[in-house]
């Protein structure tokens, strides 16, 4: 599902004035046989002087400190979306929150909807939100979504770098995350391997892709991965795993309108509390994974692999008990999407720059950490 907004505009309708001349004859002269009677003329009233109001000055509303109305932007939901969307569920049924979650086509698109303000907050790729900071957005994360969980899929017969040429290679956007790892893969093992790019928006769209052999090569998220090795694994194989390759990588997060977690610090605290509560009942408990995707990701889970990919994704530990995002990790993902790296952005951001961890140091002073 992909959220558009529609703007209605009033229509003015200009309705001219039709004049009409009605011509008569010219009627004869005559004398006249009698003075005209006197006119008397009307009495002269004189208007009451008109009386100015004052002007009326509407109060401007008051700063808010706590919303609990907001809108999160996502992009792509999967079982990695599940857990974060367990946690805004649990928001609104106990808590007193009212947040809504559009899913748009592409990470690019939510990063935007954030900088605007559309959005409080966005669920998506951290090189998207580099590459919206650089064009002067204010836009903080905050914790992890979910660990690098993407894989590189391509025919059985292609076992290096190399065998990309030519083939056609399907990507999310063209600012998606997973795009720039693939890119990135290509630049650093078989540099001037070009593949023919076609974009499918979509990890389990693209699964949908490879079995219907309309396309021969993918990155894919971990769960849509056990798909194709069940289904088709005498066609399609492992070619790379960015997860394995670069695991301090930090893909996918949780981010907040800087100016708008100013003015709503609890409101921003409470989110990050309802995601690390939902990461430590998974953590270890897959059976409580497949039970929160299939309530709230059902489109995009296979039934057929769920069980292995929930337990895939407890047992890799991809959902990070204390948040995931760390000093270290965030330094590592600028430099990686910086200039000496994918170069989505011209400079290597400073942690302060493009983070702001005292929220999750407030939730893990008061939870405790693990």
């Amino acid at each position: 599902m992909q959220l558009s907004i529609v703007r209605r505009s009033t229509a003015v309708l200009v309705v001219g004035a039709l004049l009409l001349a009605a011509c008569s004859a010219a009627a004869p002269t005559r004398a006249p046989t009698a003075a005209p009677p006197a006119v008397t003329p009307a009495p002269v009233v004189t208007p009451a002087p008109v009386v100015t109001p004052a002007p009326v000055v509407t109060p401007a509303p008051p700063a808010i400190t706590n919303s609990k109305d907001f809108w999160i932007g996502f992009t792509s939901v999967g079982l990695s979306s599940a857990p974060f969307l367990a946690a805004i569920a649990d928001l609104n049924a106990n808590h007193g929150y009212d947040i809504k979650t559009p899913i748009l086509a592409q990470s690019e698109l939510v990063a935007e909807g954030v900088a605007q303000g559309q959005f409080a907050f966005g669920s998506g790729a951290n090189n998207a939100v580099l590459a919206a900071i650089e064009q002067g957005a204010n836009i903080k994360v905050v914790v992890d979504r979910v660990a690098n969980e993407w894989t590189l899929y391509a025919p059985t017969e292609v076992t290096e770098c190399a065998g990309l040429a030519g083939l056609r290679l399907a990507l999310h956007s063209d600012g998606a995350v997973s795009t720039a790892m693939v890119r990135n893969y290509i630049n650093v093992n078989c540099a001037g391997t070009t593949p023919q790019e076609i974009f499918i928006e979509g990890s389990p769209n693209r699964v949908a892709a490879l079995l219907a052999d309309q396309i021969d090569a993918s990155p894919l998220e971990l769960g849509d991965s056990i798909t194709i090795d069940n289904e088709a694994g005498d066609r399609y194989h492992l070619l790379s795993s960015f997860s394995a390759d670069l695991p301090d990588l930090k893909t996918t997060s949780i981010y907040v309108n800087g100016d708008w977690a100013a003015l709503n610090p609890q409101s921003v605290t409470d989110v990050v509390r309802a995601v690390i509560q939902q990461f430590r009942l998974v953590s270890a408990d897959a059976a409580y994974l497949r039970t929160v995707a299939e309530e709230q990701v059902p489109d995009a889970i296979n039934p057929d692999t769920i069980d292995q990919a929930a337990a895939r994704y407890v047992d890799l530990g991809m959902f990070d008990v204390n948040g995931g995002v760390t000093e270290e990790g965030l330094n590592y993902t600028a430099d990686f999407f910086g200039p000496e790296g994918t170069g989505t952005v011209d400079k290597v951001f400073a942690l302060e720059e493009w983070a702001d961890l005292s929220f999750l140091n407030t939730v893990l002073d008061e939870l405790g950490r693990q």
